[in-house]
């Protein structure tokens, strides 16, 4: 599946499956990190959104196998380059999900 920021390698599980954040599995790209949730769904994170600091953490967390979704919630919110809905019959594509912080 071809993507904003290139095609999607394997996912692997995430964590040790008793997790409650909702995350299922992770991919790491190049440029950032494809989180999919148990709900379906696949969130691309990149350099641009929700900037590099953000996404090294989360894929340090995502090997850990723990507190990704926790990290998500507190520190990046909804702010994700793009989200891909596997149920919908259309194209990944990038949304404006850019939040002021200085009220988090």
């Amino acid at each position: 599946m071809d993507t904003p920021i290139g095609p999607l390698p394997r996912f692997r599980p995430y964590g040790n499956g008793d997790n409650r954040a909702g995350i299922e599995a992770y991919a790491l790209l190049a440029r950032g990190i494809a989180i999919r949730f148990k709900d379906g769904s696949v969130r691309l994170y990149d350099r641009d959104c929700p900037g590099a600091q953000h996404v090294e953490r989360m894929k340090e967390l995502a090997r850990a196998g723990g507190g990704l979704g926790t990290y998500i919630g507190r520190h990046v919110g909804r702010r994700y380059a793009s989200r891909i809905d596997p149920s919908a019959n259309e194209p990944p594509r990038r949304y404006d999900t850019r939040q002021n912080t200085a009220f988090r």
